[in-house]
């Protein structure tokens, strides 16, 4: 199954772990993978940076930072 690409950016809103959850969860709602979405979130919650958060979902995502930093 093809990873979903997700934009965001680091600098705003949309960089919040929480808000690129948000649009994780709905990319693979739309895949019906609700239980891989699940489980990264769980593995999210266990992370302890944000850097390490978004290494965690780059596995199952393609995230792109538009502002480039991460």
């Amino acid at each position: 199954m093809n990873k979903p690409e997700i934009h965001f950016r680091s600098h705003s809103q949309s960089g919040n772990i929480f808000y690129i959850l948000g649009l994780v969860r709905n990319a693979l709602q739309k895949q019906h993978r609700i239980t891989d979405y699940n489980n990264l979130r769980d593995q999210v919650f266990t992370t302890g940076s944000y850097k390490e958060a978004l290494e965690v979902i780059r596995k199952t995502v393609t995230l792109i930072d538009d502002d480039g930093k991460y």
